[in-house]
């Protein structure tokens, strides 16, 4: 599924007198994978300078130096609202931060800067019987959350720190993130179907994994020279 950039505050490399220097647009693309992952949150381990992504089509093109391969982040996110279903689409608010940390290209054990930000979303994911994968020699049951389900972004993002290398950096509005994933559930032999994937989304022990694409958007401005 592709989708179009929503429209940025700014359009990209025009001048804003009110800032002295010119706002870009980006489109950054990594993986993530759930360290942790239940009812009342989640942490994911993130990896950057990657994509483009299928599934996601920006008008803006990636900013070299901004987020790149020697860029890690790790979100962590907490349940900010009860749940509700709807035709087996499963929603719920969430609440977190998310730390985007560069390390040196010669020595990648010294942290170069990072970015760190206030994320506020909500998690969507397909929690139907019907439309699930299930894998009986393995004993697992997969379900698909994020892009597949809607076109909004997944979370908002403002950006609340920037130190090292990242220091001139200074967000535009709100930073926009997408993401396209999958859970992986234990399947419980005998159990009805549909009361495994509640039961298993209900109980940490039986979620075996999670991980997902991701899509970072929006626009900034560096201090001038």
């Amino acid at each position: 599924m592709k989708r179009k950039l929503l429209t940025l505050i700014v359009l990209v490399s025009i001048v804003c007198p009110a800032m002295g220097a010119n706002v870009k647009s980006f489109c950054e693309y990594g993986t993530g994978v759930a360290l942790q992952l239940g009812v009342g949150g989640a942490i994911w381990d993130q990896a950057w300078g990657l994509g483009p992504w299928d599934w996601y089509e920006g008008q803006a093109k990636p900013n070299v130096g901004i987020i790149n391969q020697n860029v890690t982040g790790i979100l962590v996110t907490t349940t900010a609202g009860p749940p509700s279903i709807e035709d087996w689409i499963l929603r719920f608010t969430f609440g977190g931060q998310i730390v985007l940390t560069a390390n040196e290209s010669d020595d990648p054990k010294t942290m170069a800067g990072q970015i760190v930000g206030d994320v506020d979303g909500i998690f969507v994911a397909d929690v139907s019987a019907d439309r699930a994968v299930v894998d009986q020699e393995a004993g697992t049951i997969t379900i698909v959350f994020g892009a597949e389900l809607h076109d909004d972004p997944d979370a908002l993002i403002t950006v609340t720190e920037t130190t090292g290398k990242f220091k001139s950096i200074h967000a535009v509005g709100l930073w926009e993130w997408y993401v396209n994933g999958t859970v992986t559930l234990a399947r419980i032999e005998g159990m009805d179907l549909q009361l495994n994937i509640l039961a298993a989304l209900g109980n940490p022990a039986l979620i075996l994994g999670a991980e997902e694409e991701i899509v970072l958007a929006g626009s900034y401005y560096r201090n001038s020279p």
